[in-house]
Parts: C-alpha cells; structure tokens; sequence
C-alpha cells in the first residue's frame, strides 16, 4: 500500500516517468510501435508492480503468483520497461524491440519473455482470456482448500472494449462474482482512426454496473492509481477500474489519434524528456529508481512466498496442486467401459468424457449453451457458479468467442477444459482457437452436427466448409471418428498430448464397423480395405460418410472393380510417404464438405462445393448424390473417363 509522504510520491511519480522515457526510447530505436498508450499508462502499470503484484522473482512460475494480462497488447514496451526494473530483461533486449527472435516482440508472446502469461494482439483476446484464468483460481481456491488465492490483472483500452469478445467474457465473469478479477482500463477517448465518440457514445460505468462489476473512477497519478487498486481488491465483486489517461501525454500531439501508433519525431522525444527532467541519452534511467523498484517488489515478494510455502506444507492433500505445480495434466485412457447400445457417436462421446472426468481432476469445461445436444455435461459434477466455484460444468451461454476464450484462460494455469458447441458455429469460436493453436494449449473443442445430414436446420447449420478451414490452422489437431473404435482412438491421442485440439462428430451416425481400429487415429490414414489386384480405385473418407463409402466399395467389388478404401480421422497424423503413396494411387476423396479438404492429397474428389438447403436428412443426401447408387454413377463416371 502506498505510503502518504511526500519522498515517496515524488519517488513513484519519478520512476513512471523514467518508464515512458524507456518505454518511447524502445520504439524509437524499433522504428515502429505505439508511443501513446506508453505515455499514458505508465503509472498504471508502474504502481501495479511495485505497490501490488504478488510475484516471486526467485521463481517466477510460482504458482500462487498474481497474474497480468496486457491485453492492449501494443503498449507492451511498457511491460518490457518493468521486466528490465527487475533485472528480468536486459538493456539489449529493449534495443532489440520488435527484432526477430527477441524477448521483446511487437506485441506479448507467450514463452517467450518473462512474466508474459499469454500472446496478446487481437484486441479483447486477452481481456476473454483473464475471465478464464480468473475464474481458474476460484475454481482452484475451492480445491485447494484456499491455497490458490491470486489476482488476475487485465490492462486494456477504449478499443478492447468495443470488441464484442470482452462484454461477452466480462458478462459471465460479473454473473459468476469472479471478484479476483481487476480490469484496469485506460480510458483516454482515442482510438487508432479517430476519437472515440466517433464510433462510440455509451456509458462505460453504467455498462459494467449492469453487469454486475464494482465500478472505480480514478485520476492517473501515482497515489490514486495505488488507493484505486486497493479498493478492487477489497470488493466481493470484479472490479473494473476507470482511469482517465491522456493518449500519449507531454507529447506535442498528446490527445490525438496521430500518436496512438506512430513512433514519435526526435524533437517532441526530447521535449517530453525535458518536461519529465528524464536523462537525454537513450536507454538511461536514474539507478535510485530502479533500486528502490527492485528491492521493493522482492522484499514484498519474498515474504509472500514464504508465507505461501508454510501453507503448503500444512496442506493434507496435495495431489491436485502437484499436478498444476508440475504440470501433470495429460491422462491415460484404459480400461474404458462403454456400453454401446446403438448410441450416436456424439452420446458415445459423452460417455467417454464423464469416465475421463470421473478420473481426472484436472477436467473442466462446458458449452456455449448446447451441453444437451453436444453431450458433454459431466453428470457427476455440479455446475460452476456464484454459489459453488468447485463445479466442473461451466454455464458459457450463448457466448461462443468468449468461450474460447475463457478455455484458453483455464489452460493457462495448469487445467485441461473443453468447450463444445455446433460445428458450424465453430466460425464464433475461430479466434479463439487461433490462440489455442497459436500458444500450443491442452484446449479440447468438441463440435458436433457436422454436415448436412443435421437436416431441417438447414444451411446455417450445415457444416460445409468449417472442417477444412480447420485444418488449415497449424498446430492444431482436428480429429473426425467414423465410429467408436476410431472415436476411442481419438480419445486416447487427445489425452495423452498436450495439443490444442477439435474433436468433429456427426448428429446421429450410429454405425460401427469391424474394419476400423482406434491405433488407426495416431497413423492418420489407414486402409479399411485392401485392394485385391494391382488394378484398383482408392477411395478415401472420412467421418459418418465412410459408412457409405465401405457400402458403395462393396458394390463396386461386386461389380469386378476392386477397390481400396482408405479412413481419414486424423489428416495432421498422415506420415509424408503414405501421403505420397495415396497421391500415387488412382484416388477417389469423398466428403459432405467441401472439395478442397483432400487439397494435396487428390485432385478427383466428390464432395459439396455450394451452401445447404433445409429438408430431411434423406432428402438432402438425394439431391447432393450422396446416395449408395449416385455415388456409385459419380465413381463409375470417373473411372469411364480414365
């Protein structure tokens, strides 16, 4: 807390200012960056760290630490500035400023710096993101008997909020009371192209008071910014905090777009190191105020630890904490015990989840309110609400981006969530799952009613394109089982890895065949069927439509064309030679999604290559030819051709 002299003031109003001058000396010498947010934040980030983050720099992944997400990642040579004050960065890393294979890239990268708990740049990404690890350390408090009781931190700007993302992930955090999560909002009224009026005029504070937030008005000097975190740290609500900034203050164009993303002249540097009594030469700042950072931040953090570590070792069972502390959250899929019972491979997936759950602690997720048609409501566990932070079912609503978001958060600290919704929904969550894929999370997305055969719904709800758009995110594993064996082998790979991944599952198929095998998912591809002669067709499928690929080959073989059929449940697992093998083959792809999901692996695919219509499961295979007899024409056509 701060301390109300005068020496003490005049200390942490110098050191803000020797964190702007270190901050807009980075994107001078970068040659590109955003000077205003760095001018106008400085005391924001600056009284955070020193008067209130709860680290530990003798190990920085302790894992009681206070989190800080700068979600308005732009301004990250400020974050960078703090990481140098505690001898976390050094002065070539702040020269080397947006350089490539630097600590100090353009916006924050997850693993690659100190301190940095996520990859923030898409603006509300970060923001989503802390409701996620927020609502992690309610979850974990609950579990922990108390042990796990951190603050989130979440800086982000005018901007941010305007992204639907925020409101949709900010929503559910003041339905929830996660009142460990503190928003620090640097108002300054500008954004990139213009002022915000130009594009904005709602009430900021009568927005969050709506949704349940404790709501703080604050100035942006040092003891203000101290006393307002203080207060939303005391709150039995989330806390967002309004500090009325000025985008790129003591610059000559302060309070203007023009310096919100342009490196600022040499002449108005020098003018706002005049104003500030700031050293002129680049990269220099006064030792007093670095010392006094440093030693501050670790005398609090030491003693923080330490208390920390007595509680632990009271702590009868430590099994839970073990697993996040060493990162223990993968887990082995034997001795399943799984009814079938003629259930879709969606219920099947279900049965499936809740044994994993019933196993393993580290499980948590839910869905964007379709729990009941995507099967993955935990049916031991209770839900995660106001009321009961240790339920494992989490209520998401109708919030899809926020929902990724949110998984991405849980990952984060050390749990394994999953989150489901309709496939071709998928579209909402994307962003998201980039993030996934783009840090290398454990995040599961379960997405189900994944083609046309969804029927009645019609063309909003098939699925035509999203599975190969999917695809082409890397790093991520997108599976799609065509029954049970392959689903189990799914399963298993997604559980034992740490990749993000997308599980894709149909409606209603039902099918199981004695062909398939759940050791065909690790390979990729693998043949169902072999050919018999050296003049043969291979057809490649996948998902519920390689039912009728395995029907329409045995006509085929009736016929006296010998076929090959090959199943595709996990394109990412293909080794290079059975790719080249395939595109060696006279080779056939079949798909209810679009043509270009067998790119590279064949050229001659049939598939649907335009928008749904609505009507019945039947009707619509009829008219897109997915039909044992029009598949079988479409093949035979093909062939003739040859």
């Amino acid at each position: 807390m701060f301390n109300k002299n005068k020496t003490d003031y005049e200390l942490d109003l110098k050191g803000t200012n020797n964190l702007r001058g270190l901050a807009i000396d980075m994107i001078h010498e970068a040659g590109s960056g955003h000077p205003g947010i760095c001018l106008g934040a400085a005391g924001i980030v600056y009284t955070l760290f020193k008067r209130h983050m709860n680290i530990d720099l003798d190990n920085l992944n302790y894992i009681n630490r206070d989190r800080f997400i700068f979600s308005a990642g732009h301004g990250v040579p400020l974050f960078y500035s703090v990481l140098y004050m505690l001898d976390l960065l050094t002065l070539d890393d702040l020269k080397s400023l947006r350089k490539i294979n630097s600590k100090t890239p353009g916006h924050p990268e997850y693993k690659r710096t100190p301190l940095v708990e996520m990859s923030t740049g898409p603006l509300g990404q970060g923001v989503g993101t802390s409701v996620g690890v927020s609502l992690a350390s309610m979850f974990l408090n609950q579990k922990t008997n108390g042990l796990i009781d951190y603050y989130t931190y979440v800086l982000c700007g005018d901007g941010e909020l305007e992204e639907g993302v925020t409101y949709e992930a900010l929503s559910l955090a003041g339905n929830l009371k996660l009142n460990k999560l503190i928003v620090l909002y640097d108002s300054n009224n500008v954004t990139l192209d213009n002022e915000l009026k130009a594009s904005s005029c709602e009430d900021i504070k009568k927005r969050f008071e709506s949704i349940n937030f404790n709501v703080i008005e604050s100035n942006n000097d040092p003891k203000s910014i101290d006393e307002a975190i203080e207060v939303a740290k005391n709150s039995h609500l989330p806390s967002i905090i309004i500090f009325k900034t000025i985008i790129g203050e003591y610059s000559k164009n302060a309070g203007k777009n023009i310096v919100h993303g342009k490196p600022l002249e040499e002449d108005d540097i020098l003018s706002i190191k005049e104003q500030l009594d700031l050293h002129k030469t680049p990269f220099t700042i006064s030792q007093d105020v670095k010392d006094d950072f440093y030693e501050t931040v670790l005398e609090r953090s030491r003693e923080i630890s330490k208390e920390w570590d007595k509680k632990i070792n009271k702590l009868g069972d430590r099994t839970l904490i073990d697993k996040i502390i060493n990162e223990e959250n993968t887990f082995d899929l034997v001795n399943l015990d799984i009814d079938y019972e003629n259930k879709s491979l969606r219920d099947l997936s279900g049965v499936i989840l809740n044994q994993v759950a019933n196993n393993f602690d580290l499980l948590i997720g839910g869905s964007a309110d379709l729990s009941s048609s995507c099967k993955t409501n935990l049916v031991n566990e209770e839900i995660f609400s106001k009321d009961n932070y240790s339920g494992r079912n989490i209520y998401f609503g109708i919030r899809e981006h926020a929902m990724g978001s949110i998984l991405n958060g849980l990952a984060l600290v050390g749990l394994r969530p999953f989150g489901s919704t309709f496939l071709t929904f998928s579209d909402y969550v994307r962003p998201s799952i980039r993030m996934s894929a783009l840090m290398n999370l454990p995040v599961l997305y379960i997405f189900t009613h994944d083609s046309i055969t969804v029927g009645e719904d019609g063309p909003t709800h098939h699925a035509i394109e999203q599975l190969y758009s999917l695809e082409l995110i890397p790093n991520l594993k997108v599976y799609r089982p065509f029954d049970l064996n392959e689903l189990i082998g799914c399963y298993k790979e997604i559980f034992s890895s740490k990749d993000p991944c997308v599980l894709v599952l149909p409606r209603d198929n039902k099918e199981i065949s004695n062909k398939t095998k759940a050791t065909g998912v690790n390979e990729g591809v693998y043949v169902l069927i072999e050919n018999e002669t050296d003049n043969y067709v291979s057809l490649i499928s996948h998902g519920e439509e390689l039912g009728l690929v395995l029907k329409v080959s045995s006509n085929l073989r009736e016929l006296g064309i010998d076929t090959k059929v090959y199943s595709i449940p996990c394109k990412k697992n293909m080794k290079k030679e059975v790719l080249e093998k395939i595109r060696s083959e006279k080779t056939i792809g079949i798909t209810l999604g679009v043509s270009d999901y067998f790119y590279r692996m064949t050229d001659n695919v049939i598939g649907i290559n335009e928008f749904s219509l609505s009507g019945s499961k039947n009707e619509l295979l009829e008219h897109f030819g997915f039909t044992e007899q029009k598949l079988e024409s479409k093949i035979l056509e093909y062939l003739n051709k040859e």
